[in-house]
């Protein structure tokens, strides 16, 4: 099993899939396998290149143009770029934009003749890549935006459970995402592995020193929208500023999702001598922005399994997250009870990542309260130099994530 085919129905690197998928691609070809690509992008963005070399085929499914006249559709309603919500989606667009990938994909198994497909996100792709080509084995990956789709974009939840069942194996993030697919997909418990998720220690790694001048730096990676907490995020530093912080950085390295202005704007209102904005950035700009800064911020209401809590701890970086499902079980014991990450409990939801307003004044305090204890913890005792703290995070590597990949498909499908 030698050829992968890798499909993606949005952009590659621009969210956790696509990071995912970009990991999955350059460790493929460390391992000797032949690889190609199938990817929804703008007519307007160029072509990617995948692999360390850029030699993996790419098939773009390409979005705003005469057959495709809408923007790239999103599996999160807010995307870092201009994109389309699968709810919004009528039956003459649905039609255009199953007609697109189903030549894609047609045309990339003609030509390149995959042993294995690896289909991102079990919603409407992969239902239709196993409708198209039923006799190569499926994987399907969840990377739980189709969970909550499956509630967003409710009209098209029959048929991609009928189709997504179809999969030969499915991979879970972590053990709650596997329990909602059991219940949700009605797919059988022993065709669902749970694979988590890994950082690349070539972009993350511990810094060899920083800058002692006093300045806690926070730093908050990800999309600049609501659903992540971000507006919070900007009261509660406002609040620490407020109570004699005057000695914090906040780091924002991230696109703006939906009106830029009003994002920016906020930015301004809230401190701007203080906050220091990157914009999008790449892994490896991540990892150096990341090894500058001393305690990194998830305040997000709804999350797969979120990757930058891993890149961040590997970076030397103490956390302070969202009490996210599914998260605790995957960092284990020797993470979670180690003192370099504190959790904090979510708000009521409405809906899959909505909070209910009234609730948001004492989430933005807990914030501060979570930060501030992190930062009483910086001159403490250094988990990094613990050997169980080490090597716990050490395994959660993408090269140790590919192995066990590896090892499952084989002895699952093969």
């Amino acid at each position: 099993m030698k050829k992968i085919l890798h499909i993606l129905c949005q952009k590659p690197g621009c969210t956790g899939s696509g990071t995912f998928l970009q990991s999955m691609v350059a460790l493929g070809e460390d391992h000797g396998y032949h690889q190609a690509v199938i990817v929804g992008i703008s007519q307007k963005d160029r072509l990617p290149a995948l692999g360390k070399n850029h030699h993996v085929k790419v098939y773009p499914v390409v979005f705003e143009t005469e057959a495709l006249p809408f923007p790239v559709v999103g599996m999160s309603d807010v995307m870092p770029y201009s994109s389309t919500r699968y709810q919004d989606m009528n039956d003459e667009m649905m039609g255009q934009w199953e007609k697109a990938f189903h030549e894609q994909i047609h045309e990339a198994v003609s030509v390149f003749q995959p042993e294995l497909i690896i289909s991102h996100h079990l919603w409407i792709l992969t239902a239709l890549v196993k409708k198209i080509v039923p006799n190569i084995p499926v994987v399907g990956i969840c990377h739980g935006t189709c969970l909550r789709q499956l509630i967003l974009a409710e009209k098209f939840a029959h048929s991609v459970i009928e189709g997504c069942r179809k999969c030969d194996l499915v991979f879970a993030l972590n053990n709650y995402q596997k329990e909602k697919i059991v219940e949700d997909y009605g797919i059988k418990e022993e065709k669902i592995l749970v694979l988590g998720n890994g950082f690349l220690n070539k972009y993350f790694y511990l810094p060899e020193g920083k800058k002692e001048d006093g300045t806690v730096r926070l730093v908050y990676a990800g999309k600049l929208s609501r659903a992540k907490g971000f507006f919070s995020l900007l009261k509660a530093f406002q609040m620490l500023l407020e109570e004699g912080g005057s000695d914090l950085e906040l780091h924002l390295a991230g696109s703006c999702a939906g009106d830029d202005a009003v994002i920016i704007q906020q930015i301004k209102d809230c401190s701007p001598n203080r906050i220091i904005y990157y914009g999008a950035v790449t892994q490896k700009r991540l990892g150096e922005i990341f090894r500058k800064c001393d305690i990194l911020i998830l305040p997000s209401f709804y999350e797969g399994l979120p990757l930058v809590i891993i890149e961040g701890l590997a970076s030397g970086l103490r956390v302070v997250s969202t009490d996210l499902p599914g998260v605790r079980d995957f960092l284990g014991e020797k993470i979670t009870m180690s003192g370099a990450i504190n959790f904090i409990s979510l708000p009521r939801l409405k809906g899959v990542d909505e909070p209910f307003p009234e609730d948001l004044p004492s989430f933005e305090e807990r914030i501060c309260q979570s930060v501030t204890r992190q930062i009483n913890l910086l001159k403490g005792d250094n988990p990094w130099k613990q050997a169980d703290f080490f090597n716990a995070l050490h395994d959660l590597s993408w090269e140790r994530l590919f192995q066990k990949m590896e090892a499952d498909i084989e002895e699952m499908l093969l």
